[in-house]
């Protein structure tokens, strides 16, 4: 491929350098044996399907393998190995991509992209200890960096064994950290009519923050409160359900192209007096602009269940169960406890029928999760396959969130390694439509929660559909939430206080399937006139805790 002509050398560069990356590709898949091209050649190549802003899923697949090649033929040169991360990704080819970063990383440890790929293969492949190992390494290595230490600390959920001691302390060694934003001084607090009651989200979306927050907005108390939305959602990704929140807010603000500094000048310049924080450490967040102070009143609910541990998150918003007598220490927010439960599922429209004929004509019993696959901690793989080995059943996994496949297959080989025959456990997409998605759980008999990461959205959408959930109890906050949607409907039974009771409980159930095909429609009705599903009861809770706060300053 030597005798390449000097004005098609030429061509090539400038359609590279003019990014007409389309015409560029043809250009060069005309040519003889693509794949013997000189390296420069095949990295264009490689480059340009990668960065082809009409590229899809395949092309990130064939773009990966040429920058694994480029790379494998010359492993000192680190270039293609960073470009094969960036498409590896792109294309939820994880296992592969994971496998040469390990290889790489054993002679680059202190590479912060390699380390990086590292952390986020392993979170998408559900190897949740590795994750977090990474995860700490990229902090370690860039202490300033706010999406390297949110992403670490989030992790501590995932862990059983993590103690929220240690990660209370590490949220606050996060704080000390440099904040280079200027927080806009607040000015003399003085006690108004109307409340200007701020919520910022990434999620404003078909999303479980929504199905939690509807309610909240339909019940607003306008004689008090006037409610403005701060969106930190890309308008390209708004759908049905954004368009139905901007109509219930009383003013929507997008601040997605805004910096951390433009959003806090923004919150002054609207007057805020209360800001409710709904992202915590969730991806899209703005956690270094609640550092500074972006309100007053700044109040962690909902998007993320556990405490900051940064001094300028004022209040969170959790129940009795949640966060018990005596832990308040562990947890830098004051705290706000709701009378009964910490949120409240707006019902669903067009709620499926309970088809009690399909889990019951089930050849043998079905267990079901549909909660998303990184919950699925090592404990809870090791519980479950006892559950799955010991008796005559099956599970069905449907993951809320990623449905990649070397996910899928990296989840079957840790069961795999615990004995659990494959044809045991039944994989399943994510589903867009609601109502499909919640007609999955007429396939199964009993809801299994992970642990210690419980469901919410998916144990709320259980008990709709006339299926209880069997839960852990949990340490810290974000381990306890199944606890309490049980405890508030008198679920006590579905409570295991260790892996042992929850074997034997997931057992019994089993036993006595015959009994238990009975709750139904019986679980739905207690559902629907309970605590955790009276949205305007909640709400008229929440402004009135809200309304305290503010009064008492």
């Amino acid at each position: 491929m030597n005798d390449l002509s000097k004005d098609l050398l030429i061509k090539i560069k400038n359609l590279y350098d003019q990014k007409k990356y389309s015409k560029l590709e043809v250009t060069l898949e005309k040519l003889d044996n693509l794949e013997n091209l000189p390296t420069n050649l095949r990295m264009i190549y490689a480059v340009s399907k990668a960065l082809n802003p009409k590229s899809k899923i395949s092309d990130y697949k064939k773009s990966a393998i040429f920058f694994e090649k480029i790379y494998l033929e010359n492993k000192s040169n680190l270039e293609p190995l960073y470009n094969l991360i960036i498409v590896s990704l792109k294309a939820n080819m994880y296992l592969n991509l994971n496998k040469q970063l390990e290889e790489a990383y054993e002679n680059n440890q202190n590479d912060p992209k390699i380390i990086e790929g590292l952390s986020k293969t392993n979170f998408f492949l559900g190897n949740m200890d590795k994750a977090t190992l990474y995860y700490e390494k990229l902090s370690n290595l860039n202490a300033n960096s706010v999406i390297n230490w949110t992403k670490f600390l989030a992790s501590f959920n995932y862990h059983q064994e993590k103690k929220q001691e240690s990660y209370i302390d590490y949220c606050k060694k996060f704080d000390k950290t440099p904040k280079p934003l200027s927080s806009v001084k607040n000015k003399i607090f003085k006690k108004k009519k109307i409340i200007n009651l701020g919520f910022f989200s990434p999620d404003f979306k078909t999303h479980s923050i929504t199905f939690f927050l509807k309610d909240i907005l339909t019940y607003n108390y306008r004689e008090k409160f006037k409610t403005i939305a701060f969106s930190n959602l890309i308008p390209s990704q708004y759908d049905n359900l954004t368009t139905d929140l901007k109509g219930k807010f009383d003013e929507w603000n997008d601040v997605s192209k805004l910096t951390d500094q433009q959003f806090i000048e923004l919150c002054a310049a609207k007057d805020i007096d209360i800001l409710v924080d709904l992202a915590g450490f969730t991806n899209g967040n703005r956690v270094n602009a609640f550092r500074a102070r972006c309100a007053p009143i700044q109040i962690l609910w909902l998007g993320y269940c556990n405490t900051l541990g940064i001094k300028n998150m004022d209040f969170i918003i959790s129940d009795k169960n949640l966060i018990k007598s005596g832990e308040e220490d562990l947890y830098s927010e004051e705290i706000i406890y709701m009378p009964n439960i910490w949120n409240t599922l707006c019902k669903p429209e067009n709620l499926p029928e309970i088809d009690l004929s399909i889990s019951k004509n089930n050849k043998i019993f079905t267990f079901g999760s549909l909660s998303n696959f990184q919950k699925i901690s090592k404990e809870t793989i090791k519980v479950w396959s006892k559950i799955l080995n010991n008796t005559n059943s099956k599970l069905i996994l449907k993951s809320s969130v990623n449905n990649s496949d070397d996910l899928k297959k990296n989840l079957q080989e840790k069961f795999l390694k615990e004995n659990v025959q494959a044809n045991k456990i039944e994989f399943f997409d994510r589903v867009d439509n609601q109502k499909n998605h919640l007609e999955f759980y007429n396939r199964f008999n009993l809801t299994l929660d992970t642990f210690p990461y419980p469901g919410v959205t998916t144990s709320f959408e259980s008990i709709l559909m006339g299926k209880p959930f069997l839960t852990m109890k949990g340490n810290n906050f974000n381990s306890r939430c199944g606890e309490s949607i049980n405890i508030n409907l008198g679920l006590n039974n579905f409570i295991a206080t260790d892996a042992d009771d929850y074997y034997e409980k997931a057992v019994e159930f089993f036993k006595e399937s015959r009994k238990n095909e009975k709750m139904g429609n019986d679980l739905r009705n207690h559902a629907l006139n309970s605590t955790i599903l009276d949205g305007k009861k909640f709400s008229a809770d929440f402004y009135a805790k809200l309304y305290e706060v503010y009064t008492s300053r």
